[in-house]
């Protein structure tokens, strides 16, 4: 006869293979649902995870193929490994110059509203992966990005340069850390992505990443609770069994 798993000691298994994926570097210990960046603004939608909401989706661009591209954005949040929220814009953001004779420039802006509840946000981060045909000289792409809070006062920004072929972020550049002081639970986020390719070169990116922080970080926080309460009910059916 099979014996049927103890529910609470297999989760605690299972917490504890999710702890040995992050040390060999699995990205994602809770994802939710991907979502195209154009249905999550035709039906003004809301990702929440752990203590985040993301919501206030929006682009702007005057390029049609730049549109059709940003509206395909898969985006997803998820919490990474290493106990931080992230939220992910993946697919391709191009500026396609192979037939022309002169420079090609796309201007595309992404917003949209992030809430920590509880909690509040000193730090987004921002990374990127450039289109992998990237050659030297073939472009640029420039990004500035403005947080403001939910009195529309501004709290940071900066601006990145790329270069192809080094359009990656990480490695760390300045101002890729965009520093909240005083902290605040709820920002807007703007993102102004300016794509120059020269003639016959294919420019872009194919992933836009932003991770939010607070310290402590809630996600390491989630993780330790969830381990520590399964521990602590393991102990006590223990004890009960023992009575």
């Amino acid at each position: 006869m099979k014996l049927l798993r103890n529910p609470a000691r297999q989760l605690v298994k299972t917490l504890v293979v999710c702890g040995a994926l992050s040390a060999m570097g699995a990205t994602q210990l809770f994802a939710q649902t991907i979502y195209t960046l154009g249905g999550l603004v035709a039906d003004n939608g809301i990702i929440t995870i752990g203590d985040k909401t993301f919501s206030g989706f929006g682009w702007q661009t005057s390029d049609p193929a730049l549109s059709s591209q940003a509206a395909n954005l898969a985006v997803t949040a998820f919490i990474g490994s290493d106990g931080v929220y992230y939220l992910d814009f993946s697919g391709a953001l191009t500026e396609n110059n192979l037939q022309g004779s002169s420079i090609l420039l796309g201007d595309l802006s992404l917003s949209y509203t992030v809430i920590a509840n509880p909690g509040s946000i000193n730090m987004i981060d921002q990374a990127y992966t450039p289109l992998p045909a990237a050659v030297p000289g073939s472009g640029q792409i420039i990004i500035g990005e403005t947080v403001a809070n939910n009195q529309g006062v501004v709290v940071a920004n900066s601006t990145l340069t790329l270069n192809p072929p080094v359009l990656s972020d990480p490695p760390a550049q300045p101002g890729d850390n965009l520093n909240i002081n005083p902290s605040e639970n709820q920002l807007y986020v703007s993102k102004d992505i300016l794509i120059i390719a020269y003639a016959g070169n294919v420019v872009g990116l194919t992933n836009v990443e932003q991770s939010f922080h607070q310290v402590p970080e809630p996600g390491t926080m989630l993780l330790g609770s969830l381990g520590g309460g399964l521990l602590l009910f393991l102990r006590s059916r223990r004890n009960a069994r023992r009575n």
